[in-house]
């Protein structure tokens, strides 16, 4: 402790000795220090003083490569690759004798999910800069690993001994290059402007915070979505760290935030209070660290504790503790702010020295970390968890239960097999096709939020940036809760689909719309130019000595009027069946047992898209990145992405589908809306989503109207503005009804679809309703009396006929954060089928 005080005395500039540092260094590093002469600052090897510039994510890559080839400290992981296909590098620093036993250490800590001591050092991570355009906490980690490597102290070779620490020094090394890049060529060489309204200082779109597809990476821990999540969660698991650090960055007029949160609603009710009176114990450290060098800070007033999906959160989910700091950013070099001039170094500096002060903190309070993992890890079988499971699954779509576990098992979930028929409240979870979680297991909590169904908070207090985190809603599958079923054997790997050979047909084939990856098969036929038609009306075929029944939705390839022959189909169809996993099913005959007959015009052939997505300008880059992912990423189909300032430059009748997410159209003059409108009217598709909705109601794009309503505000009774209340909504989670003849439905197998919401837009439901809200629709989350009674039997999709063409309108965002599988299945039929939409009215 007596070297801490000197460090912060030595940052304080108020004791200094002479020593080898560059005067910049010594400005982070205490002066006093002894360092290991063969180990390069990160001056040296960049040839620049931290802070006088952004460091890209190449360079500190290749900073922890040097540092691994000097030192025998250091481990350099590489645990994965971004969508860009940069290195993700973590650098684990410990004593040369547990760095040769890392391996051996990362087995033992399998214990721990046992409740067991794993009899390891303590484990620690130290995570910087998931959002791209918060460089303080990148440039810090650079100073923490040197620190960390080269320091001779006393102090730091006995924690050494006593720790493992892993430096994750940029969590978005996408987003991070991105802004590094922006902020380097804008910034000027010789002075410094300090106005927030300098180009330095703001970023174009779509901005550094997000991944190559524009997400915040800050919101996937649990969802998955991205290589970077998935190979972070991977190492999580693998070494079910005792503390997380997740250093970020704030608006500039702040100053600088560390844990706890405000106790009064941002706590999980899934988290034990041993890790937030954790939290409470380690502000001491923080709050000297901070004081010792005369900055600012706050505590207790703001953040959320609730999400699993933040990296401050995903801890506490998983018998550590996470800590979340949040630094006011000077977003450049320098920066103007209520606070005075935001330096680059100054914010860099109080990012090491929590960095620094999470180890003490760790260190110091060794036993009660231990006992935090222990008594998580061992859950009692006291209360209504106790017996009880979620029981999850779905009879015709595979593809979408066997993704949701895979997740469960990334997150190292216990999941078995259904091993029979069961029937609760009414849906039947047949063998086979449905999987039981024990509600009580190693890991309860993170079961506990992903199946939450908490829907009675008094108010919205506090609930941060949201309520409802149910990731089992957002599959869209069927769950419910036993006491009684049987299990079957614990599933340890994915669960694949196997589906026999594709016989050849001379006739026809057909495919079952249910399986979500059929999406993706219907795109694959209609790039090779095969003519498809998909079945508005059910009908059942004769199969084997059986019988199979078909949905509206399902698919026909006739054999004949194709641009190929029927030896070539064949083999295509097999490719493709068996690339996207989608049984395909030869028939030899148009006349059904029942139902319609395969000549019938109730099947109506498939309009091959041709898409386009407005960015740029002010337009959402979340919405929209949600859309380029998934095109690129789940459908591989192309997608036109055009810029808000290039739009009335484009020629419209080369698309069919139009798509207009969340942001500002006021781009759009009268012209070019009266364009717009006769492109729908010669046949096309137009999208919208979200508060681009809200925009073509009120610029008579649309019919529909807005629900007229006021809500219980202070004061009175006090009406909405523009059909949308004042008041926001925390991200939550409802129930809606949806038509599953529509083709906008088709593919969905049960009539209950929840959606996910941040915001009140409630249309009146008419005659083009397709999904409408449930007269109690809240299922996770919270809303207001007001907005819950606008919201009651509104409309969350609408499909209306303009001239030849239509629009479809979406009361919210259907593709939310890329997890979203029980939505976006509209939204991508939205695309598929959207003509054949119009022809419902």
């Amino acid at each position: 402790m007596k070297k801490r005080i000197l460090f912060i005395l030595m940052l304080a500039g108020l004791l200094r000795t002479g020593n080898a540092l560059s005067e910049e260094l010594a400005y982070y590093i205490p002066a006093d220090t002894r360092f290991d002469a063969r180990i390069p600052t990160p001056e040296e090897f960049l040839g620049y003083p931290v802070g006088s510039r952004i460091t890209e994510h190449s360079r500190i890559n290749a900073y922890f490569e040097r540092l691994a080839e000097l030192s025998e400290r250091v481990e350099l992981l590489e645990i994965g690759r971004t969508h860009e296909q940069r290195k993700i590098h973590v650098l684990a620093v410990s004593s040369p004798g547990h760095i040769l036993n890392l391996s051996q250490y990362r087995d033992a800590r399998e214990k721990v999910r046992q409740g067991e001591d794993a009899e390891t050092p303590l484990v620690i991570f130290l995570g910087y800069s998931v959002h791209g355009n918060e460089v303080s906490a990148s440039e810090a980690a650079l100073l923490s690993a040197y620190y960390y490597v080269a320091a001779e102290s006393e102090e730091v070779l006995r924690q050494l001994e006593e720790a493992i620490i892993f430096i994750d020094p940029v969590r978005n090394p996408d987003g991070q290059e991105r802004f590094a890049s922006w902020v380097n060529s804008n910034s000027s060489v010789h002075t410094y402007n300090t106005s927030p309204w300098d180009r330095e200082h703001s970023e174009g779109w779509p901005r550094g915070r997000g991944n190559h597809y524009w997400f915040d990476l800050n919101r996937d821990w649990v969802n998955l979505v991205h290589p970077e999540s998935k190979a972070r969660v991977a190492l999580y698991q693998d070494w079910l760290p005792h503390v997380q650090a997740d250093h970020h960055e704030m608006g500039s007029n702040t100053t600088f935030f560390f844990e706890p949160t405000d106790p009064n609603g941002a706590e999980s009710r899934f988290v034990p209070q041993e890790n937030y009176a954790l939290n409470r114990l380690f502000a001491d450290y923080f709050a000297r660290a901070l004081d010792g060098i005369g900055s600012f800070y706050y505590t207790k007033e703001s953040y959320d504790n609730k999400n699993p999906n933040f990296g401050s959160t995903y801890p506490d989910y998983n018998g550590g503790v996470g800590i979340l700091f949040e630094q006011g950013s000077s977003r450049g070099l320098r920066q103007e702010s209520d606070n005075g001039v935001v330096t680059f170094p100054f914010t860099i500096r109080n990012q090491l020295v929590t960095s620094l002060a999470t180890v003490d903190a760790a260190i110091d309070n060794r036993e009660k970390l231990l006992a935090l993992q222990r008594t998580f890890f061992t859950p009692s079988q006291k209360g209504r968890e106790a017996g009880r499971s979620y029981l999850i699954g779905d009879n015709h779509d595979l593809s979408r239960l066997h993704k949701f576990v895979r997740l469960l098992l990334d997150h190292r979930l216990e999941v078995y097999e259904n091993d029979r028929d069961v029937t609760l409240d009414s849906v039947t979870y047949e063998k086979g096709k449905s999987y039981l979680i024990p509600a009580v297991q190693p890991n309860s909590a993170l079961v506990g939020i992903i199946f939450d169904d908490k829907a009675d908070y008094a108010d919205d207090h506090n609930l941060g940036y949201g309520a409802g985190f149910s990731v089992a809603h957002s599959s869209g599958l069927s769950y419910g809760v036993t006491s009684s079923a049987s299990r079957g054997a614990r599933v340890l790997t994915p669960p694949v689909a196997v589906h026999s050979t594709l016989q050849q047909s001379n006739y026809a084939y057909l495919v079952d719309f249910r399986d979500s990856n059929s999406q993706q098969l219907l795109l694959r036929l209609l790039e090779n130019d095969i003519r498809v038609k998909t079945a508005q009306s059910p009908f059942t075929i004769r199969r084997g000595e059986g019988e199979q029944a078909f949905v509206p939705g399902s698919l026909l390839i006739t054999v004949a009027n194709q641009p190929v022959d029927s030896s070539t189909l064949h083999t295509l169809l097999a490719t493709l069946g068996s690339q996207e996993q989608v049984e395909i099913v030869p028939v030899a005959t148009g006349f059904n047992l029942a139902g319609v007959d395969l000549g019938s015009s109730s099947f109506k052939r498939v309009e091959v898209p041709k898409v386009l997505v407005v960015t740029g300008g002010d337009i959402s880059s979340l919405e929209a990145g949600e859309v380029w992912h998934l095109f690129d990423q789940q459908l591989r189909y192309p997608l036109t992405r055009v810029d808000a300032d290039q739009f009335r430059r484009v020629p419209l009748n080369s698309y069919n589908r139009i798509i207009f997410v969340s942001g500002s159209y006021s781009f759009l003059e009268e012209r070019d809306r009266q364009a717009l409108k006769s492109w729908v009217e010669s046949g096309g598709t137009l999208i919208t989503l979200n508060r681009a909705t809200g925009w073509a109601i009120a610029n008579g794009i649309s019919r529909a109207k807005h629900v007229t309503r006021k809500d219980t505000v202070a004061g009175g009774e006090a009406p909405t503005t523009g059909g949308r209340s004042q008041e926001r909504v925390p991200t939550s989670i409802f129930q809606t009804e949806i038509d599953l003849t529509h083709p906008l439905a088709y593919g969905l197998t049960v009539n209950r679809l929840p959606v996910i919401l941040e915001q009140t837009l409630f249309i009146e439901a008419g005659s083009n309703a397709v999904s409408t809200y449930s007269q109690t629709p809240l299922l996770n989350g919270y809303i207001t009396p007001g907005q819950l009674a606008g919201m009651k039997g509104s409309a969350w999709l609408t499909a209306e006929r303009s001239g030849s063409g239509s629009v479809i309108l979406f009361a919210g965002d259907p593709l939310f954060r890329g997890i979203w599988d029980a939505t976006s299945r509209t939204f991508v039929n939205a695309i598929l089928f959207g003509n054949l939409s119009r022809e419902r009215e």
